[in-house]
């Protein structure tokens, strides 16, 4: 038998003889004190202690007096050295193996409250991170004795160090029996477990060890889908939203912030907490601890932020929270866009990117002087650190000129100049929100498509931004996780389609043309989103009808003959998408120019013969239309 050097062997082997032979209860006690006391007392090396208990056989002999024990006395005795067994990663199976699980839950209902306790101790450490030992207790209704246990304990008053200790070892044994294990958790919820933790935080509060662990099978139970709809049926919900400001629970702020804000991934519990007090409570939590520069005070700053932000995210806790535009959350979030703290601040200008989700909101936003807020976090010098805060920022703006009635005056107050001095950041996030915000503000108004599409600098680096693959830094990969969506979505591509419906200008049409913007509007009249295909082929439409001269080559070298007969020869194509396409075909062909000639010839005219027997009258008016033009130019 292999022994650790700290112990000599003639001293361990006389010990587990002797409990082997031993008949008297108290020598037995003994033996498994020492035993014990030799594993406790030298953690770091536990294992090989473990292990050289193992080999010798004394576990077969523990179980038998575990089972056949006459005193309760030495059944905690046996489950105490077991407890400090299972520590060790590489016994928890065998201790399964060998049976251990079914006597110590049979000794879960003892009223000697050692034997419980230790017991518990002993489940505990064989189910942590051991989804054997749990399965084995799962089959034993061992879930149903657990929350019996816990349930009868925490009702009472009595405040004696025995049962505190066993309400707190029992509820770390909850913990490690159900967490992260689906089929527990389900079972302990229907065993009532939400009750027992309410009672414990409700009754128990001063006692921080079952607080603790209260909280930590709490945060368990919420990272689950059915746990979070528990929950939100729950006391326990309420419960936790008041101890926010119990000063006994303090030490515990972060975790209990952690719980609510897994819990508001659940409308229902997004909408419910907007209906307590919870949203004055992380006011008053984050007033307290701003100014504080340690990091514990600036985390629970990010995360009470953070928290309050989620709930602005259902339409109806973000209602409730605005008031009219009085809500205590919406006034503290205009003061945050002034707060010296970054984290605040891009709380403030998201909680404002939030609450400007209806005209009527927006509208109110922008008279309250919000854009002036805004404009004033994009003066900051860009880093690292803050593209969050930029990030944020451009959300609000983008989403305050959503409104016909607030473009003009996001246009007057500079947000566009302000907008494209931030042009050279390479974050692809931000960029994705900046073409957004100036594809709203060229909504409907001529004057700021004009001004923009005159810009011939900003213009050429929209079409740079068009071309997301040969960006300067995709290899960043911060950049690299945004490059897809910015490249499908084509924001950058559609901000040119919208300058040119927009404008209504022949110099803005040339000067996309003399930035090379015209391949990527015939790229996009192919894109698997309609609304898209249908932008670029107006503007294309437009361009061609107004300066073909100028866009005939740059057209053809697009392929812009392919990307039509392509078009109308897909069955799959919308008749909408036909109409548009074969618009265009007939504006082309209008004109006398080399790209007309390969459209002809690209034997568009046998394609449109075949659109005259499509179902759509419209598409076969389009189709009749263009060939009518056809036959009379051959007729000339």
């Amino acid at each position: 038998m292999k022994v650790c050097a700290d112990f000599k062997q003639n001293e361990l082997l006389p010990l587990i003889e002797k409990l082997k032979v031993e008949e008297d209860d108290s020598m037995k006690a003994d033996c498994l004190d020492e035993l014990t006391q030799i594993i406790g007392n030298n953690e770091e090396k536990s294992e090989d202690i473990a292990v050289s208990l193992v080999d010798s056989g004394i576990l077969q002999k523990v179980h038998q007096l575990l089972e056949n024990s006459q005193t309760p006395q030495l059944s905690a005795k046996c489950a105490q050295l077991i407890a400090e067994l299972a520590k060790s990663e590489s016994l928890r199976q065998p201790l399964v193996d060998l049976n251990f699980i079914k006597p110590l839950l049979i000794n879960l209902t003892s009223d000697y409250i050692l034997l419980p306790t230790q017991c518990c101790r002993a489940l505990g450490n064989i189910c942590y991170d051991n989804d054997a030992g749990r399965n084995v207790i799962d089959e034993l209704n061992g879930i149903k004795l657990l929350t019996d246990l816990l349930r009868s304990q925490v009702k009472i008053d009595i405040k004696d160090e025995g049962s505190e200790k066993l309400r707190t070892i029992a509820c770390g044994f909850l913990l490690n029996l159900t967490n992260t294990h689906d089929v527990l958790q389900e079972k302990a919820l229907e065993n009532g477990v939400l009750d027992i933790l309410d009672l414990c935080l409700k009754k128990h509060l001063e006692d921080e060890g079952l607080t603790n662990m209260a909280l930590l099978t709490l945060s368990s139970l919420s990272d689950s889908d059915s746990g979070r709809d528990k929950i939100s049926e729950s006391p326990v919900l309420k419960t936790l939203v008041n101890l926010l400001v119990e000063e006994k629970v303090s030490e515990h702020i972060e975790t209990i912030l952690d719980i609510l804000i897994l819990l508001t991934e659940c409308e229902t519990i997004k909408d419910n907490l907007a209906s307590t007090d919870l949203s004055n409570h992380l006011i008053k939590i984050i007033q307290s601890n701003v100014g504080k520069s340690d990091p514990d005070s600036q985390q629970i700053i990010k995360m009470a932020s953070d928290l309050l932000v989620s709930l602005l995210v259902g339409d109806k806790s973000m209602e409730l929270l605005f008031g009219g535009g009085k809500g205590p959350v919406f006034i503290e979030s205009i003061k945050w866009l002034s707060s010296d703290n970054e984290h605040l601040q891009t709380s403030g200008a998201l909680a404002i990117g939030n609450f400007a989700r209806s005209d009527e909101h927006c509208q109110l936003l922008v008279e309250n002087g919000i854009v002036e807020h805004l404009l004033k976090l994009l003066q900051v010098t860009p880093t690292d650190s803050n593209m969050t805060l930029l990030h944020a920022a451009l959300s609000a703006l983008r989403n305050l000129a959503i409104p016909v009635s607030n473009k003009s005056h996001l246009f007057k107050a500079g947000v566009m100049s302000a907008v494209l001095k931030l042009s050279p950041i390479e974050s692809m996030a931000v960029t994705f929100k900046l073409l957004g915000v100036l594809r709203m503000l060229i909504d409907g108004q001529e004057e700021a498509a004009k001004t923009l599409g005159e810009d011939k600098e900003s213009l050429v680096r929209i079409v740079e931004w068009c071309d997301v693959e040969e960006h300067a830094g995709v290899r960043d990969p911060i950049i690299q996780k945004f490059k897809v969506l910015l490249f499908n979505v084509g924001e950058a591509t559609r901000l040119l389609a919208w300058l040119i419906k927009n404008s209504k200008s022949t110099l803005v049409m040339k000067n996309v043309i003399s930035a090379d913007g015209i391949q990527y509007l015939v790229s996009m009249a192919t894109s698997e989103h309609v609304v898209m295909q249908n932008e670029a082929l107006m503007a294309l439409t437009l361009m061609s009808s107004s300066c073909l001269e100028d866009a005939a080559v740059p057209l053809k070298e697009a392929d812009l003959a392919k990307t039509v007969t392509e078009i109308l020869k897909n069955p799959s194509t919308l008749p909408e998408i036909l109409c548009n396409t074969l618009t265009l075909t007939k504006t082309i062909c209008c004109a006398a120019s080399n790209l007309r000639e390969e459209i002809v010839t690209s034997g568009i005219a046998d394609i449109t013969k075949q659109l005259l027997q499509h179902n759509d009258t419209k598409v076969q008016q389009a189709a009749k239309g263009v060939l009518d033009f056809l036959d009379d130019a051959d007729q000339q």
